[in-house]
């Protein structure tokens, strides 16, 4: 009798282990199990490196710590810093097999060190020419930490770095549209799309060039348009000559990314009425208008 119980005593260590081995086997395995960030690293990279199921990974403070997954390898997330503080990553390998559930689950302690900042920026639109090289400006300095994505080499070349700063030049090759962004670590900054064309379009903009109004007698003020973008060679006329006339035509200073051969049109009101100045593009034959009212 002793010996059966000894003997089934020595089986059911042996299936217990065995168990245990297979579980130790599965268990969930991360490459990484603590992190700092701040404004120099941002982020972390974190893998899976054993495990049988897919991830499921949360932050205890999305505001402190957000998890992004990588979207080309399912056993790869990013820890992306942003306010100051400390989180906790929970990792769960959901599709386990492990009958414990303490191989399938792992913690990461995240200590953001400071807040980190990615600023609040606009997209933009840039124009050039082909076979035009031209420096534009960036709304920050490109840090060490920035990096360049997403360029289509066939149609322009370009470069963005530290050496440059708050600068980004530009050589179009070949016409067409592509786009570029600049990410701090996993996080996208800023973007910029990039036509590349024959010939300019005639571009005034309404939001600053919706009207030009003056009150009589006109003594100081604004009395012009801002041509942003076109060919260079413009005409221009008002409608009805006896309200206003046309001035001149003056070549303008490109301050903005979006102008390409810009101009200020100005105005001279002759007496109240309303009508309209038409700008002409020479080159395009483009037209333009703009309301001219003279109180």
């Amino acid at each position: 009798m002793k010996k059966i119980l000894l003997l089934l005593a020595v089986v059911l260590t042996l299936s217990a282990c065995g168990k245990d081995e297979d579980e130790l086997k599965n268990s969930l395995q991360l490459n990484t199990n603590s992190c700092v960030l701040d404004n120099e690293q941002s982020y972390a990279e974190v893998k899976k490196t054993n495990g049988t199921g897919s991830l499921q990974v949360t932050s205890s403070d999305p505001g402190i710590a957000e998890i992004r997954f990588d979207e080309k390898d399912k056993n790869v997330f990013y820890i992306i810093g942003h306010g100051q503080g400390n989180a906790t990553i929970t990792v769960v390998d959901v599709d386990n097999n492990t009958t414990a559930n303490e191989y399938a689950v792992k913690t990461i302690n995240v200590n953001v060190r400071e807040s980190i900042n990615y600023g609040d920026y606009s997209h933009q639109d840039v124009y050039l020419k082909k076979g035009e090289f031209r420096t534009f400006k960036l709304p920050f300095n490109f840090d060490k930490n920035d990096s360049l994505v997403g360029v289509n080499d066939y149609i322009v070349s370009m470069s963005a770095n530290v050496a440059l700063g708050n600068k980004f030049k530009v050589e179009a090759k070949s016409n067409g549209i592509t786009e570029f962004q600049i990410y701090k670590g996993k996080i996208e900054l800023f973007s910029i799309r990039i036509f590349v064309v024959n010939e300019y379009d005639l571009f005034i903009p309404e939001s600053e060039n919706s009207q030009l109004t003056f009150d009589l007698p006109f003594i100081a003020g604004v009395n012009g348009i801002s041509v942003w973008r076109g060919s260079g060679k413009y005409t221009a006329k008002v409608v009805d000559e006896t309200v206003a006339v046309v001035e001149s035509i003056a070549p303008g200073e490109d301050w903005v990314n979006q102008m390409n051969n810009s101009a200020v049109v100005r105005v001279k009101p002759l007496k109240s009425g309303k009508t309209k100045l038409i700008v002409t593009d020479a080159v395009t034959e483009q037209t333009s208008g703009v309301d001219v009212v003279v109180h």
